[in-house]
């Protein structure tokens, strides 16, 4: 008999922080209670995969809709709601009702910042990716701007009329920066030690890097 597919995560001794939903190891096992084992082997390969390209924190997207977003498109897969739903969880400590995320996932279509791959699946479009830019710029500038209002207090506070802003922060700077986010390009090895997905990489077909045509996933649901 074939073993059941499983992925070694244990959100349990996740401390709760702000922002962040409470009881998650608990949340985490319903979202992985309602994906087939198919679901599980493609939304563990993509919880394995490390985000690159995009230093916007989550906790920088505010609204349901935004969080949705932000999933699509730093992943870059097309998933149903029931696989954001447990990335939701299981990436961002979050935990969101599927009705919401249809609900959010339909608005997406209508503003064609989402489009529908295959069955059930939704993929970003590039609008979504100007969207979530804007956000990160924002987020830029907010950030910078706290900088310079620290370092302005601490020269006034040294007798420094002038301070050079033009020097970068230093390392201990950037740490106090940083938010309660994990850093986005880190892997998952990194994020949860020990904790890693036992499905390494995928066996999918590469027609799933940027979801050109119909998931190979989708394919076999369909088929049958």
């Amino acid at each position: 008999m074939e073993q059941t597919f499983s992925h070694k995560i244990d959100l349990s001794r996740v401390t709760h922080r702000h922002g962040q939903s409470p009881d998650l190891e608990p949340k985490r096992q319903r979202a992985w209670d309602r994906l087939d084992d198919r679901e599980r082997r493609y939304v563990v390969s993509v919880y394995n995969k490390a985000v690159i390209d995009w230093d916007l924190p989550f906790s920088e997207v505010r609204s349901a809709y935004e969080r949705v977003l932000y999933v699509l498109v730093t992943t870059d897969r097309a998933l149903s709601a029931e696989q954001i739903a447990y990335l939701l969880i299981a990436r961002h400590y979050r935990n969101a009702d599927i009705t919401s995320i249809r609900k959010q996932l339909a608005i997406g279509v209508r503003q064609e910042h989402l489009r529908l791959v295959g069955h059930n699946r939704y993929g970003s479009t590039d609008d979504a990716d100007e969207k979530l830019k804007i956000i990160e710029q924002q987020w830029r500038a907010r950030r910078d701007a706290s900088r310079v209002a620290r370092v302005v207090r601490a020269a006034h506070a040294a007798g420094i009329e002038s301070p050079d802003l033009s020097i970068n922060p230093s390392e201990d700077e950037r740490s106090e920066e940083s938010t309660t986010e994990f850093a986005q390009e880190s892997s998952p090895e990194d994020r949860f030690p020990g904790l890693t997905g036992e499905f390494e990489g995928s066996h999918e077909s590469n027609a799933e890097e940027r979801f050109p045509g119909i998931s190979v996933e989708t394919d076999v649901r369909e088929d049958s």
